[in-house]
């Protein structure tokens, strides 16, 4: 164990070191830095306690949260688990004369540390939140805190569930139908709550709904919750209650590997291969995509296509597989999180402007940019742009059919005209083609190689520039010209779609070298 524990100490260190060794690491710590300063500082400009909203939409949010990231974490444990090792401990550690109950409380402290790296994002929030709920930058680190929690938990529910399942499809249909059979109870209770509960106003409904004593039982995401809430509110008994099933949950987990004399090294030798042919795959620019345990083989050949079109129509084959109406789960949660947060700002252009910064996001993850780090494309014999238009082709009916379905449910929630739907839909779309056009144009001056983290904060700084034009012509509009506001967002679609034109003219060549693309 002392080996372990100085194992510890010292890879925290030479990462520490490693950062004032590398240069650009250093500048993306700073410009990280200086990010979350800049907007604590202007989260606290102007900042009316009169105006704040109520607490109990904070806490619906925060549930909504945190039952979000467990689902989604969780459920990936009957597909590949998750693991709290590295490979290098797999190597080194599980080869060695280790104890595995000592490797389990080594690979838990371990993950304790990166599940509170992967909520840093919450942190550039404050802006919003201290704006509209009075959170303080102390309450906003305990947000923190709790979603790292619930990540951890988590990805500990989704090592049992894979060790549990793994080899056996019967056990899998089994605890998946636990699985969300939980969740739909507890889904269906939330929904009775809501039309049970008095008042006119849906939203007033929601929040009592949501505050439900019931929905602390919700696995992890519910007593998670309790205690951040009465962290923020200072209710020490709803801390402890927190505070002591995270604790029991740990317990359990650590007795039911050790005790049971689980044998995890097999399971966690499994995930963690899987885990780290993904992070290799994404250092080297390889594009890699999720196939399911059994394939169905239905007609296969793509049926038409020639030249440059058959990279279209092979994107069209290859949606038939996850996908409903051109939507998949990434889309799907995108448009929740929108319809919600607009439902709970009761804001037009809140929601629109929540809808493309995850935009901002997702859109780097389309079938277009794995075309990039792929030969096939590259060997057509046809001109570069021909086949970058043909590329983008999917876009087009996606990008579509997804800003629909996020606002469609607007003309419902604030009683707006179709117009304002129309143009908000139609600056959605654009907006995602704007922003692939920013990534084309880095990948046609850096290519897929250089320092990751660099060419996304380059990506985000980019993105941002490119919108501001259509923002500011929209507000002209608007404030100035007294224009109706589904016309101000159409004018703002129409430049941006100039805009993104320009961008993918610059870019027309990024097909011309493919060593250029996977250096």
């Amino acid at each position: 164990m002392t080996a372990l524990l100085y194992l510890l100490a010292h890879k925290a260190k030479n990462r520490i070191k490693e950062i004032f060794h590398r240069p650009a690491e250093l500048i993306l710590l700073l410009v990280g830095v200086a990010l979350v300063v800049f907007v604590i500082f202007t989260g606290n400009i102007d900042a009316d306690a009169s105006s704040y909203r109520p607490r109990e939409e904070l806490n619906a949010i925060i549930f909504a949260l945190f039952t979000l990231v467990f689902v989604l974490t969780a459920k990936n444990g009957f597909v590949n688990g998750a693991s709290m090792f590295s490979m290098a401990d797999v190597s080194l550690l599980f080869t060695g004369p280790n104890k595995s109950k000592t490797l389990l409380s080594y690979g838990l402290f371990s993950q304790m540390g990166r599940s509170l790296m992967l909520g840093i994002f919450i942190l550039y929030q404050y802006s919003w939140v201290h704006s509209l709920y009075g959170v303080t930058v102390g309450g906003l680190f305990i947000i923190l805190v709790g979603y790292a929690m619930t990540v951890f938990l988590a990805q500990m529910v989704a090592m049992l569930i894979y060790s549990f399942t793994s080899g056996s499809d019967k056990k899998v249909r089994i605890i998946k139908g636990v699985f969300y059979g939980i969740v739909g109870a507890f889904v269906l209770y939330l929904v009775s709550q809501v039309l049970r509960a008095s008042g006119d106003n849906l939203l007033t409904r929601v929040l009592i709904a949501a505050a439900s004593p019931v929905l602390h039982f919700f696995p992890v995401a519910g007593f998670i919750r309790l205690g951040v809430v009465g962290a923020l509110d200072g209710n020490l008994k709803a801390i402890l209650i927190g505070l002591g099933c995270f604790v029991a949950c740990l317990i359990v987990y650590y007795l039911l590997v050790s005790l049971l004399n689980m044998d995890y090294y097999e399971d966690v030798l499994k995930a963690t291969e899987v885990s780290f042919s993904a992070i290799t795959a994404r250092k080297e620019g390889k594009a890699q995509e999720m196939a399911p345990r059994n394939v169905k083989v239905g007609k296969t050949g793509l049926g038409k296509g020639f030249g440059a079109s058959a990279i279209a129509q092979k994107h069209v084959v290859e949606n038939r597989r996850g996908k409903v109406l051109l939507l998949d789960l990434s889309s799907v949660i995108m448009a929740v999180i929108t319809i919600a947060f607009s439902f709970f700002i009761k804001d037009m252009i809140a929601g629109l402007t929540m809808s493309i910064y995850l935009l901002v996001m997702t859109i780097g993850t389309g079938r277009w940019s794995k075309e990039l780090v792929l030969p096939y494309v590259y060997l057509i014999p046809e001109p570069p742009f021909k086949k970058l238009l043909y590329m983008l082709k999917e876009q087009v009916p996606a990008l579509l059919v997804q800003s629909a379905v996020t606002f469609i449910p607007f003309y419902f929630i604030f009683r707006c005209g179709w117009p304002a739907v129309i143009g908000f839909v139609l600056a959605r779309s654009v907006a995602g083609f704007l922003f692939i056009g920013v990534d084309l144009l880095l990948h046609r001056w850096f290519g897929v190689g250089g320092n990751k983290a660099l060419l996304i904060m380059l990506y985000f700084g980019l993105c941002t520039l490119s919108a501001v034009p259509g923002i500011i012509l929209a507000v002209v509009l608007y404030q100035m010209m007294f224009l109706p506001l589904s016309l101000c967002v159409t004018a703002m679609a129409l430049f941006d779609l100039l805009l993104a034109l320009v961008l993918l003219f610059f870019s027309r060549n990024v097909l011309s070298v493919s060593e250029f693309n996977n250096k």
